[in-house]
């Protein structure tokens, strides 16, 4: 049997086998049921928890998160204290070999194209190239780019919401023009303001606004300059226009000089002008991206501008319509292909890894509407709803096969793998209140700033940020504000657990969490106790489906008659998720639940085709390409090579 010379691993961020394969069927993926009727295929049973980093980790590693040190969406250093917390996306957290290091042991070379859990980049040039790291925000109001130097904002007559990193929804108030020139002429008197781009997070330029009236009579015409000459425009806008990419120097948060690029949107100009909403789309980086940083240019001739992450957040909060949201989504995909097209392109590669998010962050802002369980769920909107996901599989689909259209099939192994399923998003019950009110957490908010302080001395637990599967005692001697007493710590343990399995939501009377376990047990969640087990907490649980944690502790006011009020913190135990407004998808269940369960098709030499009858586990998938490829499994590796996806002789 002839072995694949080369591998082409495309992840697909989230990708749900059921609607693969619907989609595939009905002729919406064309280039994925092509990867399908010729390769093997099947469900898997994802990492615990089944959230993006672990899971990516354990795909090229085989190893779970006990091996690999990324036992969550964030990593906690034994030592430290227990409201720490570094994102599980460091490459210098993971501790198990990957299957590109693997292959660079045995002189392959390999690309990265924005790979999860690779920054910092520092792949050796003798090793290959690498194009980005992918870095998700991890939750609201902790964004963490890597490459851009802001977010988004948007500039709007009436005062908007903003969900990540306040101040980025800024109301503005037209007044009459003066001092302009070269304005076009206008039938209404021209209206003027100033932003700044980005208002918050990041210094960047200030613009000049002018509103003008055209033939209609009405506002119809947004001119954005530098200074108030409309001959040195960055944008001349139209309702519903788009500019260029404008590209200036910034200065970060961190005092840095940056160069970054960005574009404008008028989403809304009413003929009166009383209703204008001005979008301005994330600073993306202008840098180099790449290593070597030389063909950061080479890339970007074939896939245009790095775009780190789309904007679900704009249309959630009511910046941008979804066609818009949409559109972000294809760019992403379109320089997905691009970008590993370029790597696929170049001789002295032989492996390409090349990841894609577009799918996961379309699901997170729609999922409760596909559920028939879910509050969200209307049988009326069901087809629109499942249209709008099936345009958002389509658009990696054409991808794929642009990709596909530089790839041999008898000479690559194509992999198109995906990292954990999703259910509905219902509400989010606030962990940290319910600890406190089990006793088990001690804490005030400050009144003035909203923060919360913590009374290490009464406190018995604390969560794992984001709130997801892991809760440590605070343990005397080990922690460095430890009050429990050694020779209770199962006590508390059981404590905990108890108080865990004993809340319910009110509105439902059913239990928040599923299941949970002394870290004793822990391999009864695939969390085994080897190299990065120090990292695991306490006590693991997995939250019941219709259910996220949410990690943060809110301040609210109590109004008086006489107009005064007063700061407390929130009565609210839970947060409800309204569809439109907020995430109604997540993938926080537990990983066995089939709506958890990813995806792996293989096609190419020395694959069996067919679909296995029985989900795989997530550990088997490194092993197996290994065997395929004839290179070593990593040296970490958990899991075992699934005999029925290696055709005769292709593990020899």
């Amino acid at each position: 049997m002839a072995r694949a010379k080369k591998l082409l691993m495309l992840g697909v961020d989230a990708a749900l086998p059921d609607y693969v394969k619907r989609f595939a069927k009905e002729g919406s993926l064309p280039n994925i049921a092509r990867l399908m009727q010729g390769g093997f295929s099947t469900r898997v049973i994802p990492t615990f928890p089944p959230l993006t980093a672990a899971a990516w980790c354990a795909i090229v590693t085989g190893a779970g998160p006990g091996t690999c040190g990324i036992p969550s969406l964030m990593v906690r250093m034994p030592g430290e204290a227990l409201d720490s917390w570094q994102t599980s996306f460091d490459k210098r957290l993971l501790l198990a070999e990957t299957l590109w290091e693997s292959e660079n042991a045995v002189g392959r070379r390999v690309a990265l194209v924005n790979w999860p859990v690779t920054w910092p980049m520092n792949l050796a040039e003798e090793h290959g190239i690498q194009i980005a790291a992918s870095l998700n925000p991890p939750f609201r109001y902790f964004y963490m780019p890597l490459w851009d130097v802001a977010g988004s904002a948007v500039f709007s007559t009436e005062k908007l919401p903003c969900d990540q990193v306040p101040g980025r929804a800024v109301q503005v108030a037209p007044a009459p023009a003066a001092g302009w020139t070269n304005l076009p002429p206008s039938a209404l008197p021209p209206l003027e303001f100033a932003i700044d781009v980005p208002p918050v997070y990041a210094n960047g330029p200030r613009y000049q606004v002018a509103l003008t009236a055209g033939a209609t009579g009405g506002y119809d015409t947004a001119t954005i300059a530098p200074a108030k000459d409309a001959a040195a425009a960055v944008a001349v806008l139209s309702p519903g226009g788009w500019s260029g990419w404008i590209e200036e120097d910034f200065t970060d948060k961190d005092g840095k000089p940056r160069r970054g690029r960005f574009r404008l949107h008028l989403a809304a100009l009413d003929p009166d002008a009383k209703a204008f909403r001005l979008y301005a789309s994330a600073v993306n980086s202008a840098e180099a991206y790449t290593l070597p940083p030389s063909i950061t240019p080479e890339v970007e001739a074939m896939a245009g501008p790095y775009i780190e992450v789309d904007d679900p957040w704009s249309f959630m909060d009511g910046w941008v319509e979804l066609p818009t949201y949409m559109d972000q989504l294809r760019q992403l995909a379109d320089w997905w292909a691009g970008a590993t097209k370029y790597a696929l392109g170049r001789a002295d590669i032989d492996s390409v890894y090349a990841w894609v998010g577009t799918v996961d962050h379309l699901q997170h802002v729609m999922y409760g509407a596909l559920d028939p369980t879910s509050p969200h769920y209307d049988p009326e909107r069901l087809e629109y709803w499942t249209d709008v996901l099936r345009q958002g599989y389509a658009q990696v689909d054409d991808a794929v096969g642009r990709i596909l259209k530089d790839v041999d099939l008898d000479e690559t192994l194509v992999v198109l793998v995906s990292d954990h399923g999703f259910s509905a998003l219902a509400s989010s019950p606030y962990m940290k209140k319910f600890l406190k009110e089990a006793g088990l957490l001690a804490y005030e908010i400050d009144p003035a700033t909203g923060e919360m302080v913590v009374d290490w001395s009464r406190t018995k637990c604390f969560p794992l940020e984001p709130c997801h599967a892991h809760l440590f005692v605070n343990l005397r001697g080990r922690d460095p504000h430890g009050s429990v007493d050694p020779a209770d710590y199962e006590k508390v343990q059981n404590e905990i657990i108890d108080a865990l399995l004993a809340w319910r939501d009110p509105d439902t009377g059913e239990r928040v969490v599923e299941v949970a376990l002394p870290r004793q047990l822990a391999s009864q969640f695939g969390v085994y106790e080897r190299k990065g087990f120090e990292r695991v907490g306490d006590v693991l649980f997995a939250i019941r489906r219709r259910y996220m944690n949410c990690p943060f502790v809110y301040r609210a006011a109590v109004k008086y008659r006489d107009g005064t009020e007063r700061i407390v913190e929130s009565p609210e135990m839970f947060e409800p998720a309204v569809l439109g407004r907020h995430f109604t998808g997540v993938h926080t269940a537990l990983p066995h639940e089939p709506d958890m369960h990813c995806l792996l098709v293989a096609h190419g030499p020395g694959v069996a085709p067919g679909e296995r009858d029985i989900p795989a586990n997530i550990i088997d998938i490194a092993p197996t390409l290994a065997a395929i490829l004839g290179v070593p499994a990593p040296r970490d590796c958990e899991g075992n090579a699934m005999s029925g996806a290696m055709a005769p002789g292709s593990d020899g």
